[in-house]
């Protein structure tokens, strides 16, 4: 009896000193992701808008012929680097608010009244067009006629290697409202790595951040993000515009 009394006293400690590691860190994570905290405060759901594409015939290859496959409408297809970008949200979100309901929604499926994150531009995301048309008409996505976007003055141009591979992108926020005034962000690119760079940017904010101080601000906003890309992965992302813009 001496000896599981002993064992329970030196057990003790332990998992006293576990559960408060556990609370140190949640403390952080919250002091840290303070500004989404606020920006999504009452909302019991967020929406995530996944990008789609419509193949309507693919060819692959199997046992050393050529095949086609036709599949149903309603299966879409994505750019990989999105969907890694809504993977990359959709652990962030979790992160923030563990009881929010996540929701993954197409076009044209939203819900206005509550949040919505929409991933991808115009080429392959409807409801970030027609935002992006209403909110921010100066902006210019010039895909795939050019790899470069534009916003005011600036450009933003995306470079290939001698290979014709994607070498760097850029990446860009859009916070706004939607018509029943909820929190609405776009994020995308230039290219599909670009919707990566933007997720990689939000889930790097720090507390005093110029991104952390726009989401906290509550106003209409734009933040442009470039990086670099080697093979699948984005390094070295960094913001290169924060910007808050007046409503309207």
């Amino acid at each position: 009896m001496e000896i599981l009394l002993q064992i329970l006293i030196g057990f003790v400690p332990a998992v006293i000193g576990f559960l408060a590691a556990r609370s140190i860190a949640r403390t952080r994570l919250v002091l840290r992701y303070g500004f989404l905290r606020v920006l999504l405060g009452p909302y019991g759901r967020v929406q995530i808008v996944t990008p789609s594409i419509e193949v309507a015939e693919f060819a692959y290859a199997k046992d050393g012929c050529r095949l086609t496959s036709r599949g149903p409408r309603n299966v879409l297809f994505m750019p990989m680097a999105e969907a890694r970008a809504i993977a990359q949200l959709t652990d962030l979100l979790r992160k923030i608010n563990r009881k929010a309901a996540i929701e993954l929604v197409t076009a044209g499926a939203q819900d206005p009244r509550m949040p919505i994150f929409s991933i991808g531009g115009p080429n392959v995301n409807a409801y970030s067009a027609g935002v992006l048309a209403a909110g921010f008409p100066d902006f210019r996505l010039e895909h795939p006629q050019a790899a470069r976007a534009r916003w005011g003055g600036m450009a933003f141009e995306a470079q290939y290697n001698a290979a014709d591979e994607l070498v760097r992108d850029h990446g860009f926020v859009f916070v706004t409202r939607t018509t029943r005034q909820a929190p609405c962000v776009v994020l995308c690119g230039v290219f599909a790595f670009g919707s990566a760079m933007a997720v990689e940017a939000l889930a790097a904010a720090g507390r005093q951040s110029p991104l952390a101080a726009l989401f906290r601000s509550g106003e209409k906003g734009f933040v442009a993000v470039e990086g670099r890309v080697i093979g699948l992965d984005t390094v070295d992302v960094t913001v290169e515009v924060c910007r808050v813009l007046p409503a309207g």
